[in-house]
Order: structure tokens, then C-alpha cells, then sequence
């Protein structure tokens, strides 16, 4: 299997594909390329669940894999990345269904632009497919105007208080949208880590749909406040 991805950062990983490896500072580690491929299509679906068996089909690309090889391999990858399964921090166990990256994902090198950005989502029935794409571009500066016209601290109460009772009826595309405007007024504040500590478990954890324009619109602002963490 190749895929066609750069070095990136998985947390405080450096993930360098093309030698199998990982650094963190002095550290290196060499991976067997069978982790590598795994490590990578997980990457590749940050914050999303993975099925065993869509890695088995992609990495293996046979029907029938010998018991335990797919967890030999996660197993592999915890060590590496110096991960504890029971709190974990990179690779999460989804018990009988999967696994998912649950660190930030940067792309090394490149224009702080979220891959899931360029994706083309299917148009409904005669409507141009570039329309989607221009309406993906434009999510990336919502967060901009956030609470432009509100008291700052009333603002952060309003949304404090949103989130909790979302949270508390299960209402997750409601604290998404909350937690969103709420990550993209502390980012022009300045509290980078607040935000990302805040958006990133509830962006990971979201189940209501994938690349709904709720969700697309918080990728797009985790993205924005990972890549601000790195360069400063």
C-alpha cells in the first residue's frame, strides 16, 4: 500500500513515512512498514473511528489475516509512541469496532489548510460541484466574527452555559456549534491551548454526521488553532 502523505506531526511526534519512523526530539524509533501503513491511514481519518476491517482491507488487502496480527500492530504503534491503551493519548481502542487517532495531526511543511477542506462532497441533484468546495474555503473565516457584537465575558458565559446543557441533553450538534464559537473567541484572545483543549475532544467525539457543516466548520478552526500551537 502506498499513500501518497509527507512527514507530519502526530502530537509531539515527527511521522516520517517514507523511512518508517517516528522522532520526538532525541528519540527514534524505526517502525516495520506494515505499522507505518496503519499508522498512516489512521492519521490520514483524525479524530474518526476506524473500522478493524477497513484496515485489514487496506493494509493487508487479503481475506483472511492470521488472529491478532491488526492488534500486534496497534500494539506496536502504542510502544513506539511511548502510549498507554488504558489512557491513551494517541490511539484510541473503540471496543469490537476500531480505533482512532485521538493527538492533532499538522502536516509538516505546508499551508496550514485542513485536508478535509479539499474534499469533494457529493451535490444534491443539479447543483455544481465547485459550489461545495467554494462553501468549504469560506468555513475557515466564520470564526472570525464570532461574538463580534457581544460583551467578551457575557459572550464566554452564554457559551459556557450552552455547552453544559447541551451536554447535558445529549445534544452534541448543539455544544459542537457552542464549543466552535466559544474555541474561536479565546483564539482572538490569544488563549490558544484553552481553545484546543476545549474543541478537540468534542470535535473527536462528534457522531451526528460526518463532514456536516457544523463539523466541518470546527475541523476547520481546530485546524487554524493546532497549526498557531506549532509555530509558536
Amino acid at each position: 500500500m502506498a499513500l501518497n502523505i509527507d512527514r507530519f506531526r502526530l502530537g509531539d511526534w515527527l511521522v516520517d513515512p517514507s523511512l518508517s519512523r517516528v522522532t520526538n526530539g532525541d528519540k527514534v524509533v524505526h517502525l516495520e512498514p506494515r505499522a507505518m501503513e496503519v499508522l498512516v491511514f489512521l492519521a490520514c481519518r483524525p479524530g474518526e473511528l476506524v473500522r478493524k476491517q477497513d484496515l485489514i482491507d487496506q493494509v493487508w488487502k487479503v481475506e483472511v489475516v492470521a488472529p491478532g496480527s491488526l492488534t500486534g500492530v496497534i500494539a506496536q504503534l502504542r510502544t513506539a509512541l511511548h502510549d498507554d491503551s488504558s489512557d491513551p493519548q494517541y490511539i484510541e481502542t473503540i471496543h469490537t469496532r476500531g480505533y482512532r487517532i485521538i493527538a492533532t495531526v499538522v502536516q509538516e511543511g505546508t499551508d496550514p489548510r485542513p485536508p478535509y477542506l479539499d474534499r469533494r462532497m457529493k451535490p444534491a441533484e443539479g447543483e455544481k460541484p465547485e459550489a461545495f468546495t467554494d462553501e468549504a474555503q469560506a468555513i475557515r473565516q466564520t470564526h472570525r466574527s464570532i461574538t463580534a457584537s457581544e460583551p467578551t465575558a457575557e459572550a464566554e458565559i452564554g457559551l459556557l452555559q450552552t455547552i453544559d446543557r447541551a451536554r447535558a441533553k445529549g445534544e452534541e450538534r448543539a455544544e459542537l456549534r457552542a464549543a466552535t464559537r466559544l474555541a474561536g473567541l479565546w483564539k482572538d484572545q490569544g488563549k490558544i491551548g484553552e481553545a484546543q483543549k476545549l474543541l478537540q475532544p468534542i470535535v473527536a467525539g462528534f457522531s451526528e454526521g460526518i463532514d456536516t457543516l457544523p463539523l466541518l466548520e470546527a475541523k476547520a478552526l481546530l485546524w487554524d488553532i493546532c497549526n498557531h500551537t506549532h509555530k509558536t
